[in-house]
């Protein structure tokens, strides 16, 4: 029994570094590989599908740089200060994202302030 135990213990943590969530903050963030797993884990249950809440989806790169119902972008390359999408996953502008949730993590916001400032470039 304590076999059992201990192999699923292992093969739980391996299994967690299976993201490819980033565990440090990135310079220049990949949107493959460092935002759209942040998206995926974080924001499609609201904002995936045919559906997306506030007519946003983050399902890929072009729908994040789009405008939601509004018609407003959510992301002004190049300046995550002005971008909806930064201002509402820090708080400084409501309702905090994602709601019902707790807030991303440091890393992962810094990660898509990151890729906002550097252009939110399709890499």
């Amino acid at each position: 029994m304590k076999f059992l135990t201990l192999t699923l213990a292992i093969a739980m943590l391996a299994l967690s570094g299976c993201t490819t969530v980033p565990s440090e903050v990135p310079a220049d963030p990949s949107y493959a590989a460092d935002v759209q797993p942040i998206f995926n884990g974080s924001c499609l249950s609201c904002h995936g599908g045919t559906s997306p809440s506030g007519g946003y989806s983050l399902a890929s790169r072009a729908a994040t740089l789009g405008g939601g119902s509004d018609t407003v972008p959510n992301v002004i390359p190049g300046s995550a200060d002005s971008s909806t999408l930064y201002r509402r996953i820090i708080g400084t502008e409501a309702p905090l994202m994602p709601p019902g949730q707790a807030p991303l993590d440091s890393v992962k916001t810094a990660t898509i302030r990151n890729w906002i400032n550097k252009g939110a470039k399709e890499n």
